[in-house]
């Protein structure tokens, strides 16, 4: 490779990784939001029973989801 190439793949690097950051933090802050909305304290009181269950579902299903990634990262 040489300094142009090296230089090209760095930038589809950092993008990439910057990228990957910006959709772990939204992630993260949905879940933060669907755990309000699931808490009784918090937004719960607020929110109708099948909203709750919306959410809850979304949890679950966020939390299938990551589980099924780290395991086919690891095959």
């Amino acid at each position: 490779m040489d300094d142009k190439e090296r230089k090209t793949m760095r930038e589809h690097i950092i993008y990439l990784a910057s990228q990957l950051e910006q959709t772990r933090k939204a992630n993260q802050q949905q879940i933060v939001f669907i755990k309000r909305l699931l808490d009784p304290e918090d937004l719960g009181h607020a929110v109708s029973n099948e909203t709750r269950q919306i959410a809850y579902t979304l949890l679950i299903n966020s939390s299938h989801n990551e589980r099924d990634s780290w395991q086919n990262s690891n095959l």
